[in-house]
């Protein structure tokens, strides 16, 4: 606080000092130039400081009494009442996320079911699939077989309907 007043004290002789520069130089002259409003405006500088922080200290000053006066008891009241409201909120945050858990629990024992299920098909499916392919590659075999049987049936027969063409053209042709 004193350091406040000897800071006003002094803003209020800067500007005095300033003022008396300003409208008593050695030359009369009824108008002021720039250079004059600038220099009373550098001087006032310091006591609007000072002004700006004696407000602030006493408001300081008058939040911090105010808090002195008033009862222990209310104020204990008061933090007990917040506190109360913090574990009612931490309580309710707390179901919430034990909801959400279960849930997620839930979703993850349903989601393993259905990854085992879908295991268990694709082993289906697997055996299926090699049962189908052992059918094919027999059809396969057999379809071959076949082909080669009737290729020779085929040769065959033109073997022998070849000869007795043969013989029918060499006794007919002289």
């Amino acid at each position: 606080m004193k350091r406040i007043l000897l800071l006003l004290i002094g803003s209020a002789l800067t500007i005095t000092i300033g003022a008396s520069l300003v409208w008593f130089r050695y030359e009369p002259r009824s108008v002021i130039d720039s250079v004059d409003v600038v220099s009373l405006i550098v001087s006032a500088v310091p006591l609007l400081i000072a002004l700006w922080a004696s407000w602030r200290s006493r408001t300081k000053a008058h939040r911090a009494l105010s808090e002195a006066e008033e009862d222990p008891k209310e104020v204990l009241q008061r933090r007990v009442e917040r506190v109360n409201q913090a574990v009612a909120t931490a309580a309710s945050e707390m179901q919430a996320l034990q909801r959400d858990l279960e849930a997620q629990q839930a979703a993850s024992a349903a989601l393993i079911a259905q990854a085992e299920e879908q295991q268990r098909l694709l082993e289906i499916n697997q055996e299926q699939a090699e049962k189908i392919r052992h059918i094919l590659v027999g059809e396969t075999k057999a379809t071959i077989r076949a082909e080669g049987r009737k290729q020779w049936l085929f040769f065959g027969l033109g073997v022998l309907a070849s000869i007795p063409v043969g013989v029918a053209i060499n006794i007919f042709v002289p």
